[in-house]
């Protein structure tokens, strides 16, 4: 599996490629764990509507900061995570974060990076940055743990 670079020169960008992704991982069986991290402001909570819409949620995603996680109905179910707020792994036991693993949806974990020990082995991950010499709104959104070819078709 290689490193996937797209550009992104506003919210739209960073929109489409995260509806591109959803359109993907709705087509598979099992739970499917994508982290998502980038620097505060970067685009996260953009990607993750992006995703909402590609799964076909009809509700509004929003940043689940002070619920650490919200759980949406799609054409796949979509477990949002947001760990920023997450002072010791511990507090994963108590919302059962073990137990969302295992269901048949994306999990999307912002802030992927605080809890790594937590995170299963094969994930997906999505690295927002931003890069001014490219331009004030330019991303770089890098997505590792899939082939280029599923973005192709």
């Amino acid at each position: 599996m290689s490193k996937i670079v797209f550009d992104s020169f506003c919210d739209k960008d960073t929109f489409d490629i995260a509806y591109r992704l959803a359109n993907i991982l709705k087509k598979r069986s099992g739970p499917v764990a994508v982290c998502l991290d980038g620097d505060l402001g970067v685009g996260k909570t953009v990607f993750a509507k992006g995703i909402g819409a590609g799964l076909n949620i009809k509700r509004d995603i929003v940043s689940p900061t002070f619920n650490i996680v919200k759980t949406y109905e799609g054409d796949k179910r979509l477990h949002h995570f947001d760990v920023y707020r997450i002072s010791d792994i511990s507090e994963l036991d108590e919302i059962g974060f073990d137990e969302f693993l295992f269901d048949d949806a994306v999990i999307l974990i912002e802030w992927s990076t605080l809890i790594e020990e937590a995170l299963p082995k094969d994930v997906i991950r999505v690295v927002i940055s931003k890069n001014l010499e490219k331009g004030f709104d330019y991303r770089e959104v890098a997505v590792e743990g899939m082939d280029d070819e599923d973005f192709r078709n």
